[in-house]
C-alpha cells in the first residue's frame, strides 16, 4: 500500500517519512494497532515507546506527529476499521497527548 500524502508530501517523501510508513505497516505495528483498537484505545498509544526508541527526537515535531496520525488512519481504514473518535486523551503520553480511536467496520 502506498501512502496518500496529501499536504504531507514535504515530509512523507523524506527518508524519515518513508521509514515511518514502513514501520507502521509492519506486521507487528499493525497487530499492536488492532489490539489497541479492540481494547477501545487509540491505535497510536501503544506505539509511542517504539516510535521514540527507533526514530528518536525527530518524531516529536508537530508536523511529523500529524503525518503519523494520517498514516495510521490510512492503514486502519485499509484493514477494515473506521474512525470512531478524534482527540482521545491518552493515559500515557511520551509523544502524543491525544490520538484517534478506531472501530471495526461492521
Amino acid at each position: 500500500m502506498k501512502f496518500t500524502t496529501g499536504s504531507f508530501s514535504d515530509v512523507a517523501d523524506t527518508k524519515l517519512g518513508k521509514e515511518l510508513w514502513e514501520f507502521l505497516n509492519s506486521h507487528d505495528a499493525v497487530l499492536i494497532m488492532k489490539t489497541a483498537t479492540y481494547l477501545s484505545k487509540p491505535a497510536l498509544e501503544p506505539l509511542q515507546p517504539s516510535l521514540l526508541e527507533q526514530f528518536g527526537e525527530e518524531v516529536k515535531s508537530d508536523r511529523i506527529k500529524q503525518m503519523l496520525g494520517k498514516m495510521v488512519r490510512q492503514i486502519m481504514e485499509a484493514q477494515g476499521y473506521a474512525l470512531d473518535q478524534v482527540g482521545v486523551r491518552l493515559k500515557q503520553h511520551p509523544l502524543f497527548l491525544s490520538a484517534a480511536r478506531y472501530k471495526k467496520w461492521s
